[in-house]
């Protein structure tokens, strides 16, 4: 990973790390250690997906990402896993007919109300 990433993906984990050990002094919980391998791992995306993000507008930034390469395959199984769902959810599931009876019934229950 380049110092780019690198540099500013510690900075932001140093930050979430020192906010939740803050958060767990002040109302006296134990720490959690996976807690702060997540927030370094999660830092870590954040700093990646905007790379990822802004590289098609600025040249510069597509050069810094050298070495990210599982960024981009777990950026590209998130977006597969969220389009299938959607797809499933509002195509496939929003269009049989318990779902569509549900609709009609609580459409026509909510215009039968009184005002």
């Amino acid at each position: 990973m380049d110092k780019a990433i690198l540099v500013p993906s510690v900075l932001l984990a140093c930050l979430f790390i020192a906010f939740y050990l803050f958060r767990c002094w002040k109302w006296r919980i134990e720490v959690n250690n996976s807690v702060l391998i997540s927030s370094v791992l999660n830092a870590s995306g954040i700093v990646c997906g905007i790379a990822l993000a802004l590289s098609p507008f600025f040249p510069s930034v597509k050069s810094v990402l050298g070495g990210i390469d599982i960024y981009i395959f777990i950026g590209g199984i998130a977006v597969l896993f969220v389009s299938s769902q959607t797809i499933y959810r509002e195509v496939i599931k929003g269009t049989s007919r318990k779902t569509v009876n549900k609709l009609n019934q609580s459409a026509t229950s909510q215009s039968d109300a009184p005002i």
